[in-house]
């Protein structure tokens, strides 16, 4: 299937099912002998709808298939030709609207907090101690610079700056191990969500197990990424160069034209980018390819739906921006104007780098987890429309097997030249 499906008008699929949980939905059409309850009418040989667990009619769910099932009778423009009533695990079986995107990312952290924070807290408070040490000495150095200020302001020194060198140094250096730990986390979370849509919950240690095979195409992937941005800053540096001869040579006026549209065009360039490249992590992780192969599926996923993935993934960045924010800004507060009441002195650097450390910590644990699960999602609905991913765990829930992280394999049709040609075993931890 390469096109989008689930569209309003566009015929239910025969092996869609009918969960027992909801209401039976009747088959429609010319040949459905189906009548409102209470009447009876013999059917015709023209009937093609046979209840469930009846000779001829289909097969009933397996022990696999969830207890519980999303709203009846949700046959709306995305749930045409799918079965609204499959949900085993996070979101429905079909294709996603907006609202079961950032749900469904909630609910992930919601229903399985104790390995989602778990994992979040330890990678992330590994990752930031470097980073926190710096940004405590910084505004320790920024408060005592202050204070003194304060108290005599022909005391400062214009050329004399207020922070001692290696605080930056530090901070900045530790930008890089915040960097590493986002990947790890990253890979990790992805493999949460993916299972968690299939129903399956997963300890701190089997989330561990199932990526640890897949952590080098993660950080290969990373990498790319990182030339990526190196490769558009050094755009964005020529055009502000281009800029200034240009109002060096030209004019002023000349010169901050090309600058204003020049970073413009910029800004745009990036944001496509970003968006066509953003679904690479939880396909290196769930379709198990290397690098390079990710970020060329994550731009053939992304075609043609760039507006939509643009507005959930923005929208799911501004609410986690929000929410850490709120949480964060006292800490940020504390680290900020404790160190003007005691310039100098060495509690105050202890104070400002566990502020900093905190703020850091609980602003990662309240916004990765959160952008990891719609970005995840995101993948998964692209999957389902394009590619009847939805289609395939459907039939698998009737048929009673037990969903796993195979069924994320792309279906390449036995071609292995097929430029989504899967790789390595059955086991989602084996490397490529």
């Amino acid at each position: 299937m390469t096109q989008e499906h689930g569209a309003p008008g566009e015929p239910s699929d025969p092996d869609s099912g009918q969960d027992p949980a909801g209401p039976a939905h009747p088959p429609t059409g010319p040949s459905s002998p189906w009548v409102a309850p209470g009447q009876h009418e013999s059917p015709t040989p023209s009937s093609s709808w046979v209840p469930p667990g009846q000779p001829g009619g289909q097969p009933s769910p397996g022990p696999a298939r969830a207890a519980w099932a999303g709203p009846s009778g949700v046959h709306g423009a995305r749930g045409v030709g799918h079965s609204p009533m499959a949900w085993p695990g996070l979101i429905p079986l079909r294709p996603l609207n907006m609202s079961e995107i950032l749900n469904g990312a909630f609910s992930y952290i919601r229903h399985n907090a104790k390995a989602v924070l778990g994992l979040t807290f330890i990678v992330i408070g590994i990752a930031s101690v470097v980073t926190s040490v710096g940004m405590g000495g910084y505004m320790g150095d920024y408060g005592s610079w202050v204070g003194r200020l304060l108290n005599d302001p022909s005391a400062a020194d214009p050329d004399t700056l207020p922070f001692a060198p290696w605080t930056l140094a530090t901070m900045y250096g530790g930008l890089l191990f915040s960097y590493v730990g986002q990947i790890v986390l990253t890979g990790l979370l992805a493999a949460v969500v993916g299972l968690a849509v299939l129903g399956r919950k997963l300890t701190m240690k089997e989330a561990v197990r199932e990526v640890r095979g897949r952590m080098g195409a993660v950080f290969g992937v990373a990498g790319l990424l990182f030339l990526l941005g190196l490769g558009y800053t050094a755009l964005l540096a020529g055009v502000l160069a281009l800029a200034f001869a240009v109002g060096y040579f030209l004019s002023a006026f000349l010169g901050v034209t090309v600058a204003v549209l020049g970073i413009a065009v910029t800004i745009v360039v990036g944001a496509w980018i970003w968006v066509r490249t953003s679904l690479a992590m939880p396909v290196t992780v769930l379709e198990r390819i290397g690098p390079a192969r990710s970020l060329a599926r994550s731009w053939r996923l992304t075609q043609r739906s760039w507006w939509r993935v643009f507005g959930l993934l923005l929208l799911g960045t501004i609410i986690a921006a929000v929410v850490a924010n709120l949480v964060t800004t006292p800490f940020s507060l504390v680290g900020m104007f404790v160190p003007a009441l005691s310039p100098g002195a060495f509690w105050v650097y202890v104070v400002s780098t566990a502020s900093s450390y905190l703020a850091t910590v609980l602003s990662s644990a309240l916004s990765a987890p959160f952008v990891i699960g719609v970005t995840t999602l995101i993948y998964i609905d692209l999957r389902m429309r394009r590619e009847g991913l939805d289609l395939r765990m459907q039939t698998a829930t009737r048929s009673g097997e037990a969903l796993g992280a195979d069924v994320y394999l792309p279906d390449t049709g036995g071609d292995p030249a097929h430029p989504d040609a899967r790789y390595g075993d059955r086991t989602l931890g084996t490397s490529v």
